[in-house]
């Protein structure tokens, strides 16, 4: 651990692992570019954060005694401006939920990682932490309601394949804000080309569509949209790839209690509109663009359909 690094111009980064080969190869890899301090256990990090400040944090996730998740919830606790990444060998649907409901992660990055992947991650997330704004608040989901809405709140798109779940869900958001319904994205799009809408409630398997694709499509269109998924079939893979190429703010597992659902939607509510009053922090939550040549043409193609049937209305 190294707690007393003299203070630098370069952007400062904290490396959180037990393993000491790992954290020397991190240091190795980038010294020459950063600031770079690193912690062989979380209770170690926990201290150093409580003295020393920095732009990216980056913890594996299955430490002895302090998971990875654990410290980036206290991370995100003690320096909310920082921008956090989870190191991840292996694939846990809890730890990946807890990652981006609790933690809030930037970004999961595989191990063994590749170093030009993590270089441009790394690079990303430097980037995003020097946004000259205030952070987005630390919002941890909620276990009840956050408080009513107010009447000018932004409208909620609901995405469901299932009639009946749209009516349910409509029925629970609906008393506190204009909440639209739409059982295909096609539906939802043409909703959103003729109403104001700033958060998505959608379920995670639409027929015929890459969710994750899709909602990375709409906040490329749209940076300042909000989403939270709703699921039953989830696994930690697809939810990795929900955080990396769709930002999305909050993966809710069903069933989902209609308290939780709100207090979550309000929550959704009020970041659309500091990212709407903000927009510069929406360089916080940028979203990673597929690598695979397959991936980045149906990507593009998804991105043009979406332009299409939003400005189809509005032309």
């Amino acid at each position: 651990m190294n707690a007393t690094s003299p203070p630098t111009s370069q952007p400062r980064v904290l490396f959180i692992d037990d393993e000491p080969r790992v954290l020397i190869a991190l240091k190795v890899i980038f010294r020459d570019h950063y600031e770079v301090v690193t912690a062989n256990s979380g209770a170690a990090a926990i201290e150093i954060l409580q003295a020393q400040s920095f732009d990216v944090i980056v913890s594996d996730q299955r430490m002895p005694g302090m998971t990875g998740i654990e410290v980036l919830r206290e991370a995100r606790r003690l320096q909310p401006k920082a921008i956090r990444i989870l190191l991840t060998g292996y694939s846990d649907l809890n730890a990946t939920v807890d990652a981006i409901n609790e933690g809030e992660v930037f970004r999961f990055v595989a191990k063994p990682w590749s170093n030009e992947k993590l270089r441009a991650t790394l690079a990303s997330a430097v980037e995003a932490a020097a946004t000259d704004a205030p952070p987005l608040p630390a919002d941890a989901v909620p276990q009840a309601d956050t408080g009513s809405a107010p009447s000018s709140a932004v409208g909620v798109l609901v995405l469901d394949p299932d009639e009946q779940t749209r009516a349910t869900l409509k029925g629970t958001l609906g008393k506190e804000r204009p909440v639209y319904c739409a059982g295909s994205l096609d539906e939802g799009l043409n909703l959103m080309s003729t109403h104001r809408i700033g958060v998505i409630v959608s379920e995670l398997m639409l027929e015929g569509e890459d969710l994750p694709l899709a909602l990375g499509a709409l906040r490329r269109h749209d940076p300042s949209l909000v989403a939270v998924v709703l699921t039953s079939e989830a696994d930690a893979q697809r939810a990795i790839t929900l955080i990396n190429q769709s930002q999305i703010y909050r993966l809710l597992r069903k069933p989902v209690s209609d308290q939780l659902l709100r207090g979550t939607v309000n929550l959704a509510s009020q970041r659309f509109t500091t990212l709407t009053k903000h927009p510069e922090l929406v360089r916080r939550n940028e979203i990673e663009l597929p690598t695979e040549p397959a991936a980045q043409t149906v990507a593009v193609g998804m991105l043009a359909r979406i332009k299409r049937l939003l400005l189809r209305q509005t032309a």
